[in-house]
């Protein structure tokens, strides 16, 4: 196997980053997809039949989560590479990887971003705010912002290198651990913004904000312990509205 040429990768890598520029509602991300894989194509072009088939494959439905796709153009590539070589492959394995590893990919990256790292960011943004901190929140945002274009570029070639093998990457159990990890932090950064917010908004002296901001870090440290008991869902609406209701007044 040829390793994956740095000027592909980096092609394929800001080609990645408008995954989300032409989403439809048809096809989603299919565009995307196809705009991404073509530089590919260009480098290896074959008989016209060929390239159409080619172009075929990646203009169907797609969709995926975005900060985790390049594993799967990476894992793309690396089946076109051994396809083009002479590799024979099932008929049909290519996009059957396509849609498996997507929605894969799409279920892990939207409980890790959407639901974890991207909420417990938020959280940490509005404490360092409240706290005055400006500096902090660009800080942040920064760390961010790098974090996910590093993991970006690492995905390609890990996704390139590891081919059909990225389902052992799929099962690992730290991705799990690390969505668990975040949706903690998450809640217990939100009873620490809320205590906060609630006795800035009050206007208590320094002792009553660190009991606030106390009280909010054990509620959200509860919360998850509580949830996890199934309570009914009319008694979480009451709780909701009585909060929402404390909040109003207290604005």
């Amino acid at each position: 196997m040829k390793p994956m040429t740095r000027k592909l990768q980096w092609t394929l890598f800001l080609r990645s980053l408008t995954l989300q520029g032409s989403w439809n509602h048809q096809r989603m991300q299919n565009l995307g997809l196809l705009w991404t894989v073509l530089p590919w194509l260009r480098k290896n072009r074959g008989d016209v039949n060929r390239d159409r088939i080619f172009c075929r494959r990646y203009y169907g439905f797609f969709n995926t989560n975005p900060y985790l796709a390049n594993f799967l153009f990476g894992g793309l590539i690396r089946l076109e590479e051994d396809q083009d070589a002479g590799l024979e492959l099932v008929p049909g394995m290519i996009g059957t990887f396509r849609d498996s590893v997507g929605r894969a990919l799409a279920s892990l990256g939207d409980q890790l971003f959407w639901l974890g790292l991207r909420p417990t960011l938020i959280m940490v943004i509005c404490l360092a705010g409240l706290l005055g901190h400006v500096s902090a929140v660009l800080v942040v945002i920064g760390l961010f912002t790098a974090g996910q274009l590093l993991l970006r570029w690492m995905a390609l070639r890990k996704g390139y290198d590891l081919g059909m093998d990225i389902a052992d990457l799929l099962i690992d159990p730290r991705w799990h651990s690390w969505i668990g990890r975040m949706k903690r932090a998450g809640m217990v950064l939100t009873g620490m913004v809320a205590g906060l917010y609630l006795a800035q908004v009050a206007e208590l002296g320094n002792s009553a904000d660190r009991n606030l901001l106390w009280i909010g870090t054990v509620l959200g440290m509860g919360l998850p312990v509580v949830l996890r008991k199934r309570l009914p869902g009319e008694l979480l609406i009451v709780a909701a509205l009585f909060m929402a209701l404390v909040l109003t007044f207290a604005i």
